[in-house]
């Protein structure tokens, strides 16, 4: 079990410069034996949340884009923002992001 007691009493020590209560905390973690196993689910944890982060961003930025260039809806709608700025800067960050998210709907111009 990671020594928790430790690492309050590194964190609570006056006077020491923040790189070394870091390395010290490393240090305390690197002794448990348990320490790669509760890194690991930490990880896994991490990348859970940043999947569903990336896969809701990318639903939203579909809709949005659909939206925007759906001329129905331009056409119905009088809207006061720059459609073509909007859509522009949306087609961007696919481009940018295109080995990490995709459009959900084809959308000409964009992988």
């Amino acid at each position: 079990m990671i020594d928790l007691k430790r690492i309050t009493q590194i964190l609570n020590t006056d006077g020491l410069p923040d790189m070394v209560k870091h390395n010290l905390i490393l240090n305390v973690i690197a002794d448990d034996k348990d320490a790669v196993p509760y890194i690991l689910d930490m990880l896994n944890h991490e990348r859970e949340t940043s999947k569903e982060l990336l896969l809701d961003t990318n639903l939203e930025l579909s809709r949005a884009l659909v939206f925007i260039e759906d001329e129905k809806v331009q056409k119905v709608k009088k809207t006061r923002i720059d459609v073509s700025f909007v859509s522009g800067e949306i087609r961007k960050h696919y481009l940018k992001y295109a080995d990490q998210i995709r459009c959900c709907f084809q959308i000409k111009g964009l992988p």
